[in-house]
Parts: structure tokens; sequence; C-alpha cells
């Protein structure tokens, strides 16, 4: 008996470290660089061009991408509109939180993002967000490209 639980115990600490490290691997993909940003676009709404800073403390800053120095501006706070800073985590290694919203995540490469969300105005409607990484280079921002290694 003592043997079988010693067994179970040890599957489970084997099934909890996969878990984790690969809930890290993904979380390590939304977390950019210092000089890389993730432009957000949703297709359902058709708005975007926002950028967006995923940080290692779960928080995450707005900002504007400019052809002009500097090419990308913090913009939590705009004169009289102050925002923290939003707040992301990756739960059961497929679901993306950000602020209070929900998204599964249907495409992740290094540098594009592909999430999903049920539509609150239309009942069953499924939208895309797409989240492209961008950085900044002496001579402006330069989007980083799409790759085809995506891990679904």
């Amino acid at each position: 008996m003592k043997k079988s639980m010693n067994k179970i115990f040890i599957l489970l600490l084997m099934i909890l470290s996969i878990s984790c490290g690969k809930r890290n691997e993904i979380e390590s993909i939304f977390i950019a660089n210092k000089d890389e940003y993730w432009q957000h676009y949703d297709y359902c709404y058709n708005t975007g061009g926002n950028c967006f800073k995923f940080k290692k403390d779960d928080t995450c800053d707005l900002y504007l991408m400019f052809n002009d120095k500097p090419f990308f501006r913090l913009f939590n706070s705009d004169g009289d509109v102050v925002n923290d800073p939003g707040t992301w985590s990756i739960k059961n290694d497929s679901t993306f939180i950000w602020d209070k919203e929900v998204f599964k995540i249907e495409k992740l490469t290094k540098n594009e993002i592909l999430l999903s969300y049920s539509d609150y105005e239309i009942k069953g409607k499924k939208c895309y967000v797409r989240l492209s990484k961008w950085a900044k280079t002496p001579q402006g921002p330069k989007h980083l490209g799409v790759e085809n290694n995506a891990k679904e």
C-alpha cells in the first residue's frame, strides 16, 4: 500500500512539473524583450493599433506607436485620465486572462499570438484578437513578422 501511494505521489509531482513548465513557456512568449511590444488588433470591432508590454510581475502597460522619437510612448496616463497598469495571467495552459477579459489561445509563436473570445453582444459569435510583435529600432518601429511554427 505504501509503495502504491509513493508511486501516485511521484506521478502527481511529474504532472504538476510538466504543467508548470508549459505555463512558464507560454508566459515567456507574452513577456516581450526590452524594446519589443505587442500590437493589438480586434477583428470583430476592426479596432487596434495600441501596443502593450506584458511584464513578469503580471501587469501590462499601454503604449502608443509613432514614427517619430520616442517611437513607443507609455500611455497609462493621458493628463487627466490615469489608468493603472493592466493585469494578465495564463490559466490551464490555453486561457489568457487580460484584466477581466477571458481569451482562448488559438495560436502562439514568438512573434504572433491569436486569441479568441465570445462576443458579449451577439450570443455564440466567436471573435479574434491578433497580437503582433513590433520592435523599436534606430530606423523606427519594425514589425517582426509572422512565423509558421505555431504551437496550437
